[in-house]
């Protein structure tokens, strides 16, 4: 990168930073505009959103609503579900947020019906406007700036900017994700050329969707893969599914997590997310360093619900020794921006670091190491 775009981007990262939108406090004056608060969604992300939005807003969720005509009337998170039309019928009491992945033609239904206020609901945006005031300006400017210059292409740029935007700027695109999105979790084209001898680590397995897709990617011709989930009724899912496929005896499954240490930790149950740390489940977990030592390993992804740091440090030896290939998710905390980036260039200053981003809202965004 010249010195002159390391320039600018530093002026840029600069501007955002000292004008740095209040995102809670922007949720806050929305909820006290309006006499109902109303989720329009009520899919997967739902409840993983109202976890987020009970402990940073608090305010009362009056009404959820969905096009299915089959949940109108039912409780969700403790709001009833209204009808499209039951909705439009009170649409100027209303601060609607849409919580569902395919936004936009909700988005453009609820405009188009003329909504004073429809908004898109950025979880880990909370999050962030939460921890970023105790973070002197300097030292995010310092660290964007370094992630950025070693960022290995253009895409990559383009995603880190997205971001950055989101979180710092104005929140006036609501299609500053979508811009950025590509298919090919884990294993994009232009960055991960599978073999037919991979031997492929997948920490935050959940119910063996990555298995699902890498067998078929590699039409079965793998040597082994290695799947950790914490989560026991992930794990229990995982098993059953396995147990499945032609493939099985070549994979390895583990109720584990993956950590810097050894040690039993607790864990969220029957939550979207399980935030490693705290809650009522309890499980075991390992540096991978410890149980893959004598094992060949050429990919490892990882997704565990902001825990990579931890993650990544209980594999340092097998990174550094190994150099295998990395796909770590960096999404739920806008620190990984440049954490995880950073730390991982540390291990192995000869990797190429590059981002993707995978959805249509902030979740998804992975960080990938190539040798």
């Amino acid at each position: 990168m010249s010195n002159s775009s390391t320039v600018e981007m530093r002026d840029q990262i600069g501007k955002l930073l000292a004008q740095k939108r209040d995102y809670r406090q922007e949720v806050r004056q929305l909820t006290e505009k309006y006499p109902y608060v109303v989720f329009y969604g009520c899919g997967a992300i739902l409840h993983s959103i109202v976890e987020s939005w009970n402990e940073h807003i608090g305010r009362k969720i009056d009404f959820c609503c969905d096009s299915d005509s089959s949940k109108w009337g039912q409780l969700y998170c403790g709001a009833k579900c209204l009808s499209p039309n039951e909705l439009v019928a009170i649409k100027d009491k209303c601060a609607v947020f849409v919580t569902i992945g395919d936004f936009k033609p909700v988005y453009n239904f609820l405009k188009d019906s003329e909504f004073p206020s429809v908004n898109q609901l950025y979880k880990y945006d909370l999050d962030a406007s939460e921890f970023l005031p105790r973070y002197h300006q300097d030292e995010v400017m310092d660290k964007l700036c370094e992630t950025y210059e070693i960022l290995g292409d253009q895409q990559s740029q383009e995603v880190f900017c997205a971001i950055v935007n989101r979180v710092l700027g104005d929140g006036g695109n609501i299609d500053i994700m979508v811009d950025v999105c590509e298919k090919n979790q884990y294993f994009p084209l232009d960055l991960v050329k599978l073999s037919d001898n991979e031997q492929l680590v997948d920490i935050g397995a959940y119910n063996g969707d990555t298995i699902r897709d890498f067998v078929g990617r590699t039409k079965g011709k793998f040597d082994k893969i290695f799947s950790f989930e914490l989560d026991a009724i992930n794990f229990k899912a995982m098993k059953e599914n396995v147990q499945k496929m032609p493939e099985r005896d070549r994979i390895n499954i583990f109720n584990l997590g993956i950590w810097d240490s050894e040690q039993d930790i607790s864990y969220s149950i029957g939550k979207s997310q399980s935030t490693v740390g705290s809650g009522e489940g309890k499980g075991h977990v390992v540096p991978l360093d410890d149980v893959l030592s004598n094992e060949r390993v050429t990919i490892i992804k990882m997704d565990i619900e902001g825990a990579e740091p931890h993650g990544l440090r209980g594999a340092s030896n097998i990174i550094q020794s190994q150099q295998p290939r990395l796909a770590i998710c960096i999404y739920h905390d806008f620190r990984h921006l440049w954490e995880i980036p950073l730390y991982i260039k540390s291990l192995v200053p000869d990797y190429k670091i590059y981002l993707r981003h995978h959805t249509n809202l902030e979740y998804e965004t992975v960080c990938y190491a190539i040798p």
